[in-house]
């Protein structure tokens, strides 16, 4: 009994209150007499005490003579409050999160290396899911398992966040083939925007302008087929070098974007020549 009390104090009950809620579940509906009896609860605290809890949301009341009170099921009560505390908590980590990343940049943050595949994995995610502004990068190769990693955090990144990817069609992880742009286009982000260029050896990625990751790999054989255990992270959060390295990258998509849209309207008018000259 104490510690549900102690539970429902947490709600913003008093003592009282949460006595009087206890006590209503086992009365599910009742006069203000009845309850202070189930509850012992003195009768000059009951009245107040359930007029509180009416207000909370705890119970209802029926206007007859006399009033007739109904408790709310716990199993309602308790969903309703703990969407309150997730909206509660997601607006302050919301607020905390723009404060942390407005004021980042102005400390002279040195510059981090990162060791093992799964640390570095790990590490892209933490930046990607700092993102409130952008997400540019330069994919050549991924490593294990961080293809779907990086799709997942892209899920979870607030609409609106635009992602925007050059990467080369294909690497190979130990001389297995992974098709790099395949896997993201059949992720079907509507957010994300990739272009196919040639950059084998290139891993980057750029948050908001104002945080860098690059990870550099050792190749092997005919294939340059990736050697995971010598992967190896940069973290760079000096905003110079972060906004230069992501205005290169944005001059270099918006190059290739727009000669790829230059590609498609020759691909469409030719088809349509083709198609008169066959009529």
């Amino acid at each position: 009994m104490e510690s549900i009390i102690e539970s429902l104090e947490k709600f913003g009950l008093t003592r009282y209150e949460a006595k009087a809620y206890i006590g209503m579940t086992n009365l599910i509906s009742g006069k203000a007499e009845e309850i202070a009896r189930a509850s012992e609860i003195p009768r000059s605290k009951i009245y107040n005490t359930l007029k509180q809890l009416d207000k909370k949301g705890f119970i209802t009341i029926t206007h007859t003579r006399p009033l007739e009170y109904h408790v709310v099921p716990p199993s309602e009560i308790f969903k309703n409050k703990k969407d309150e505390l997730i909206k509660e908590l997601e607006s302050s980590q919301e607020k905390l999160d723009e404060i942390y990343n407005d004021n980042i940049s102005e400390i002279q943050a040195p510059v981090w290396l990162i060791k093992t595949s799964e640390n570095i994995i790990n590490k892209e995610i933490e930046i990607i899911k700092r993102a409130r502004k952008s997400i540019n990068m330069r994919i050549g190769f991924l490593l294990e398992g961080e293809g779907e990693a990086l799709i997942k955090a892209f899920k979870e990144l607030p609409r609106g966040v635009p992602i925007k990817i050059l990467a080369t069609p294909e690497c190979y992880i130990d001389g297995e083939k992974l098709e790099i742009i395949k896997m993201f286009e059949d992720a079907k982000l509507d957010n994300l925007e990739i272009i196919e260029t040639d950059i084998k050896f290139v891993k980057i990625v750029i948050r908001d302008g104002k945080e860098l990751f690059r990870t550099i790999v050792k190749f092997t054989g005919e294939e340059k087929s990736i050697l995971p255990e010598t992967s190896v992270g940069v973290q760079n959060r000096y905003e110079d070098i972060c906004q230069n390295f992501d205005e290169r990258f944005l001059n270099q998509f918006n190059k290739m974007k727009t000669k790829k849209s230059k590609k498609n309207k020759k691909r469409i008018l030719l088809f349509n020549i083709i198609i008169i000259m066959d009529t």
